[in-house]
């Protein structure tokens, strides 16, 4: 155990330290074949992310409630996502350092990584400054590599332990003296930024160590496995893959792609219909619960009206008050419909 501790200790410095390696010594520490179902996995939570970050997006352009990307349900989706995504950056750096470190591509890597994440700080802060993302996921990546470096070879014992140490230190040690913004990205400070996309090293960077940790326990069986041999068999399941094989380029490509369709959409108009419905509804269940009614009723009630005025051709109800006699008179039969349903 020692000379492990030892080999260890010598990584974090191994890993940014310039080439000495031998000819020899490099052919020796190969990289291993990938493992295309990691990519898949990969893949796979791109596709979650990219979905709700989509949720901010159409909130933005007012096509859903403003409220809807922070309700508990996409917000537990969020967290379920970043700590996915999280541990198969500990998953992929086991198996990339399979047999010896590889120096010089942890550091192209980890260069990209930190570019990337200044180039999304950047446009975070043209696009929304009060929101802007000095921390977020590809921030915690970075530094989470970085530490994560010693723990390839490190006893499992001190990574469970590191583990351990991360979870816990947001709730043992948090206190005002870690909110300055200087100091607040360690995550224990006592408010929460405001920013679009907030991972803060504890407890995020933990979720890193513990793929990193499984890997390491269930490595030996995956070398041959089912798993480690399985190829895509559609092209669905290959663009999945290749998606997650380049993962950081799909990433900081896919929200401009999703801000630009929806900009043209609501170019044409197709958002204005649905920012005066979300205010019409907004309008109408606030006064239906003042007139005393229960959330529940007023939900459907104010359901039942927009539907009825969508099918009688009428959305000019959720903007304009000067109906004329026929069109006030479909209105009236809208509203008395529904309420004979509740």
């Amino acid at each position: 155990m020692g000379e492990s501790v030892t080999r260890a200790a010598s990584l974090f410095s191994v890993a940014l330290a310039p080439s000495q390696m031998s000819e020899a010594g490099s052919v020796a520490s190969r990289a291993p074949a990938r493992i295309v179902a990691v990519d898949f996995a990969r893949g796979a939570a791109l596709i979650a992310m990219a979905a709700y970050h989509l949720s901010w997006d159409l909130a933005y352009f007012g096509l859903a409630p403003p409220t809807f990307p922070v309700t508990p349900a996409m917000r537990l989706f969020s967290h379920a996502i970043a700590a996915t995504f999280l541990a198969l950056v500990g998953v992929s750096l086991v198996l990339a350092h399979q047999g010896a470190f590889h120096r010089k591509p942890f550091q192209r890597r980890l260069a990209i990584i930190c570019g990337a994440a200044a180039l999304v700080t950047l446009a975070s802060h043209f696009l929304s400054p009060g929101n802007a993302i000095y921390f977020g996921i590809l921030h915690c990546i970075a530094i989470s590599s970085l530490l994560a470096a010693p723990l390839v070879e490190a006893p499992l014992a001190v990574v469970v332990a590191v583990i351990a140490v991360v979870f816990a230190a947001p709730f043992a040690l948090a206190n005002a003296a870690f909110n300055p913004a200087p100091v607040v990205w360690l995550g224990l400070g006592t408010i929460l930024p405001d920013t679009f996309d907030w991972r803060p090293l504890a407890p995020w960077s933990g979720y890193v160590f513990l793929g990193l940790a499984l890997t390491r326990v269930l490595r030996p069986r995956m070398n041959g496995s089912k798993a480690a041999e399985w190829r895509p068999k559609s092209f669905a399941a290959w663009a999945v893959a290749w998606a997650g094989r380049h993962s950081l380029a799909v990433y900081l490509i896919h929200q401009p792609v999703l801000f630009a369709i929806l900009f043209a959409a609501t170019s044409l108009g197709l958002g204005a219909t649905l920012r005066t419905e979300e205010r019409f509804r907004s309008v109408c269940f606030s006064a239906c619960e003042r007139g005393g009614g229960s959330s529940d009723n007023c939900q459907r009630g104010c359901q039942c009206v927009i539907d009825g005025l969508i099918d009688k051709n009428l959305t000019i109800a959720f903007t304009r008050e000067d109906l004329d006699p026929a069109q006030q008179a479909e209105f009236s039969a809208v509203i008395h419909a529904c309420v004979g349903k509740r």
